[in-house]
């Protein structure tokens, strides 16, 4: 390994330690997307060279993110039934749906979830088709044989 390659090397795994850490430092508040990053930036580390691969990984955290805040519910409001003592729960998101149900229910941070995992699918095959497309228009075409 050259030294260029190795001191690439060990800035690639500094920024993964850092993200890591950081993420589990903040885990609670805003620590969750660089700590999902920092674990794909060490699983995609072997193939981190190949076009499109670690774009395609940021892109599948980011639309996890994205998928997961615009669905999963911001406020609730908690109200008690005075047959049976049942607790009812009303919860909206972001993008005003709302969802009601008992106290014990999570639908909508299931929902968030899924909506999640549907965003960051289409988020890391379109980023990565971009990769490839861009990368594709900067390699100069093959010779012609005379």
């Amino acid at each position: 390994m050259t030294s260029k390659g190795r001191i690439g090397a060990i800035a690639y795994w500094t920024l993964v330690v850092l993200l890591i850490g950081f993420g589990a430092l903040a885990i609670l508040t805003i620590g969750l997307p660089f700590l999902l990053l920092g674990l794909m930036l060490a699983i995609v580390s072997q193939r981190r060279h190949e076009t499109g691969v670690v774009v395609a990984g940021v892109g599948a955290i980011v639309g996890f993110m994205v998928g997961y805040i615009l669905i999963a519910p911001t406020s609730c409001s908690t109200g008690g039934n005075s047959i049976g003592g049942i607790q009812h729960r009303a919860c909206t998101n972001i993008l005003g749906f709302g969802y009601s149900g008992t106290d014990t229910d999570n639908l909508g941070v299931v929902l968030g979830f899924l909506a999640g995992l549907v965003v960051a699918v289409l988020f890391a095959l379109g980023t990565r088709w971009l990769a490839r497309r861009i990368a594709s228009r900067r390699t100069p075409p093959p010779p012609v044989p005379a």
